[in-house]
Parts: C-alpha cells; structure tokens; sequence
C-alpha cells in the first residue's frame, strides 16, 4: 500500500525540475496565432516500446540517482498497466516495461539508473513472471504486486493503493477498448485521481466495490454511449461524462477539460499512436506528460493524423507558443513523420 512516506502533492512541473531540450509551463499571453516556430518536433522514442519508456523516464528524471520507485507493466499486455499511470502518480514514478520472457536489458539498466528502491509491479505473474520479482528481491529492492483475477480487479486493487483517504476523483473508462483510459492517463498521474475499468453494459463486481471503498461522488465516465451505456453510467454513480464521436474527439474533450479544471498547460500538446497497437506509447508518455501539464491528442487509427485531432489542433493554435511544447511520443512506426507534420501544418 502507498503511505504518506510515498505520496506526496505536487505543482505541475515538479517532478522533473529540469527536461532538456523541452520547453517548460509558463504562463504567457498568447498570439491571435501560433507562434511561428510552434511544432511538433520533440520526439520521445526508442528503438522500440522498452526504449521508448527508458527516453520518456530518462526526461522525467535526467539526474542519475533520483528515482526511488518505478511502476513496471509487461510491455506487451499493456491493458493490465491502463491504471498503472495513477499509481505510478501517487509514487512520482515513470513506468517502464519488461517481458514475460525476461527483462530487457534497456529497462534494467534504467533502473539502475534511476538509482530505484522500490518496484511496483502491475499484472499477475503471467505477465511479469515472480522470478522477475525475486530478482530484484535479491538485488534489495523493494517489490509490491497488483494483481487481481482479471483486469477489473487489477484496475480495483491500483485504486485502492493510497491509505491516505479519498480521492477528489475518479476516472472510470471500458476495460476492452484502451484509448479512453490512455486519454486521461497524464491526469490520472499530476491529480493522483485513480482509473477504474468497467464494461459497456455492466459493472463489474470488483470496480462496484471499489467505488464504495473509495467513497468518492465525483465519478468521471471517460468515452461514449458505446463504450459506456448510459444504464452503466447511471448504475456507478457517475457525475460526468467526457466524451466525443470518437476516441479522438474523446481525447480532445479531455484535454480541454484538463486546461480548464485541472491547470494543464494550453501551450503544449502531446501526440501519440491512436491505434490500440500503439498503446503502449500512450501509457508510458502519462508520467511525463502529467508532469509537466501536458494533455494528449490521439492520430487517427489508420495512421494519418485524422480529422478530429486536425480540427482540434486547428480550433486550439492561438495557444500554441514557443513557450509550450509539441510532442511526439513514439517512433516512425507509431507516429509517422508525415503525421507529425501535418500536426505541424495544422497549428499554423
């Protein structure tokens, strides 16, 4: 369980005091137009998704020796670590990623690294196997799991990690469709407000209760009536929904509902692989994107930067400054450079 030893509150932008080569939160007027300049040239990638989560930890935590915990997810099951964002927040943690195989040689020498003193695993033993957990043991760490039956439990137990009372808030998105849970990841990470899963047309006993232990009204439905019917939203008690006629648009409405309420930043964007194969980019960019403030903007599914992130990014370009920052999280494969461009084109 988390303490008051580990939790701790935060400004936006406190738990990376300095990212290289990135912009920082400031408040500023802003043009009738972007900046000349504004674009979406700050790459954080890797190799592959192990790397790709060792670049977005190394600008969380540039100092060797500053990072006490970490949240490790298998990197290819990613829907057991959708939650882990809100963990990893409460820790002031990134997330890295191992294999059921092994631990890549990338995310080990992160941790070390890091300088890490406690690991925090998300997913049963299929997916992070206990060899994994007794070597770091061994290696004196300190290792505490999260793992329920199915990923309604995990999602359950993660929220239920903090001692230390209620949340002001709770996200609760559909366990099978990834996007909308990745949207408000950076949100989940800055607020410490925890993300819980349900299905479309049900809620599963282990997010029913949970909802009662945390004893929280302020229930966020994150997606549409497709995702979440409106007999579900009614049945947890919801309060809000956010949402849009697609995980773009859903994206969107969250972002602008992280700068209106929860003092993201409106200079800077993040874009990431809006494809449920891509998720992987979208989880591990939560911890440095929450950060610093940052919301997040999904590509269309085919690859192109879509039409709802276009006319987002359009309907929002008189924020954009060369004071914020325009991510791209992920390599070519995830975000093309064309897509990357037309984000480009369309905040001038």
């Amino acid at each position: 369980m988390i303490t008051s030893t580990h939790r701790a509150p935060r400004a936006i932008g406190a738990a990376a005091a300095v990212l290289v080569g990135l912009g920082t939160v400031a408040a500023t007027a802003v043009p009738a137009q972007a900046a000349a300049g504004f674009a979406f040239d700050q790459r954080i990638s890797g190799a592959d998704r192990y790397a790709t989560a060792v670049a977005a930890s190394t600008l969380l935590f540039p100092t060797d020796g500053t990072g006490d915990d970490v949240v490790v997810v298998n990197g290819n099951a990613t829907v057991d670590g959708l939650t882990a964002s809100y963990l990893a927040g409460l820790v002031s943690a990134p997330i890295l990623y191992t294999a059921s195989a092994g631990v890549p040689a990338a995310t080990a020498a992160e941790i070390t690294r890091l300088g890490a003193v406690n690991v925090w695993i998300v997913g049963g033993t299929d997916q992070v196997p206990a060899a994994q957990e007794a070597a770091w043991e061994s290696a004196g760490l300190t290792v505490e799991r999260y793992a329920g039956a199915d990923r309604y439990a995990t999602a359950a137990l993660v929220a239920q990690a903090d001692t230390q009372g209620s949340p002001e808030q709770v996200f609760i998105a559909n366990g099978d469709r990834l996007a909308d849970a990745l949207a408000v990841g950076p949100i989940a990470w800055q607020r410490n407000y925890p993300v819980l899963l349900t299905q479309a047309g049900a809620v599963p006993q282990a997010t029913s209760a949970a909802l009662t232990e945390l004893g929280t009204s302020n229930r966020v439905v994150v997606g549409g009536t497709a995702v979440v019917s409106d007999s579900t939203y009614t049945a947890l008690g919801a309060s809000q929904r956010l949402a849009g006629a697609d995980r773009q648009e859903t994206a969107a409405e969250v972002a602008d509902d992280a700068i209106a309420t929860e003092n993201f930043d409106p200079q800077s964007i993040g874009l990431v692989g809006g494809a449920d194969a891509m998720a992987a980019d979208a989880l591990v960019a939560a911890p440095l994107a929450g950060s610093q403030g940052v919301p997040l903007a999904f590509t269309g599914g085919d690859g192109t930067l879509g039409a709802s992130t276009s006319a987002y990014l359009v309907s929002q370009k008189a924020n954009y400054t060369t004071s914020g920052n325009g991510w791209v999280f992920g390599g070519p494969n995830a975000v093309s450079q064309a897509t990357a461009d037309a984000a480009t084109a369309a905040v001038q």
